[in-house]
Parts: C-alpha cells; structure tokens; sequence
C-alpha cells in the first residue's frame, strides 16, 4: 500500500511539472507579437518581447529611425526675387514648435541609444531653425545675420558683404558664380547667366539672391551637426526584435 501511494505521489509530481513547464512555454509564447515595417525597397516582419514594448512605441521609433517626419519644411527656398515675398517666418516658427513638441513627447522604445538619437535630432532640430529664422530675417534685415551661430568663416565670407551691400555684395556674388561653373556641367550658361543679371537694374537683388542662398545659407548649412545615417539605427532597430525577416523586396 505505501508502495501504491508513493508512486502515486510520484506521479502527481511529474504532471505538475510538466502542467509548470506547459504554462510557461504558453506564457512566453503570449509575450511574442509582430511588428511589421519598411523601408524604400522591402517590407520586414519581427517578433517582439510585448512586455519590454508596445507596438506604439516601436512604430514611433521606426518614426525617428527614418527622421523625415521631423524635418523642418518651412526653411528659406529662395532661387529668384520674387521668392522672396513667400518667405514665412511665421509659418516656419509653427512648425518648430510643433514638431519639436512631437518630438520631445514621442512615447519611444526605452532603450538609452534611441534617447539619444531622439536628443540628438531635437539639437539638429534647433540649429536648422536658429539658421532658418536668421536668413528669413535677412532677406529683410541684413544685419539680422550677426546673430547666427556657427562657422566663422561663413561669416566672413558671405556675411560680411551681404551686410554691406554694394561694391562688396557684388564682388562676393562674382566669385561665388566663379566657384559654382567649376561645379556646374555648363559653366557657359551660368556665367551667361551671371553677366545678363549683373547688367540689369536689379542687380542687386540678384545678387542678394545668391550669395544669401547659395552661399550663406550652404556654408552654414554645412556646418551643422546631423546624425550619420549609415546604416547603424536600422541594425540598432533590429535588435529590438527576438528575430526579424525580410517579407518581400522590390527591384532596385
């Protein structure tokens, strides 16, 4: 009779195990959800730990991976005078506060690298609209520009003559167009096209056209300081998944 109820007891241990184990593998299977996403050629599929993240704060994260939703659009895009007239300081300061607001409220995966390429785009952020808010004012204050940030040089450069005006305006202009028909696949037309502006009445503004796009805002716009997107924020992303695959891809 022992004998009987110690095997029993034996076996009730076992199916209790087992019962243990077949809870847990269901539990960890529970946790797992898919997440899907692409990017410019393929659309991918990954599995994902639902008690370390929500499918909303790996959607917002993709958010950031790709960034353009974040880039500032009401920047100075001036290629000729009458540009200049839609120029909308106020409209681009909207915009700065409220994408910057999105940004910094934008519910993300809580792993420290995507807080800081989030920190990183927010700087990126600022320093596009400090430029942009100083060269929308310039086109109508040209001192406006002293109170940029950044290259020096730049400042020299372009600033110094566009502030000035005049004699020295024009001779910037002159050796920016030199610069921009080495660049150029027909450095004919663009200096054609320089003299046509240069003797015209509006001169000037022509002049005021160029060096402040194709000058200023190039040099400094140049110098600020952007995330290299190289290929690293989407291994990063992957990471984030238990296994990932590629669904499908289209042709190049």
């Amino acid at each position: 009779m022992n004998e009987i109820m110690i095997t029993r007891n034996k076996l009730t241990c076992q199916f209790a195990v087992v019962m243990t184990v077949l809870v847990s593998i269901g539990s960890a299977a529970g946790q797992q959800k898919v997440f899907k996403w692409s990017d410019e050629l393929c659309d991918y599929q990954g599995t994902y730990n639902a008690k370390k993240y929500t499918a909303a704060q790996l959607r917002n994260t993709e958010r950031l991976l790709r960034g353009m939703d974040f880039d500032l659009t009401k920047t100075p895009m001036v290629f000729n005078p009458a540009d200049i007239s839609k120029l909308d300081l106020a409209g681009l300061e909207k915009e700065y506060a409220e994408k910057s607001a999105e940004l910094r409220a934008l519910d993300i995966v809580p792993v420290p690298y995507w807080q800081t390429i989030r920190d990183r785009q927010l700087a990126t952020m600022k320093q596009v609209y400090d430029l942009a808010r100083v060269t929308i004012r310039g086109f109508g204050d040209r001192s406006a520009l002293n109170e940029a940030a950044g290259s020096q040089t730049c400042k020299v450069k372009f600033a110094s003559p566009l502030i000035a005006g005049g004699d020295q305006l024009i001779e910037a202009w002159r050796k920016l167009n030199i610069e921009q028909r080495k660049n150029n696949g027909d450095p004919a037309r663009v200096k054609r096209e320089f003299d046509t502006q240069l003797a015209s009445a509006d001169a000037q503004t022509y002049a005021l056209v160029d060096v402040m796009m194709f000058g200023w805002w190039n040099c400094m716009n140049a110098d600020i300081s952007r995330i290299d997107y190289d290929g690293t924020q989407e291994r990063e992303f992957k990471k984030l998944f238990i296994r990932t695959k590629k669904v499908s891809c289209s042709e190049p």
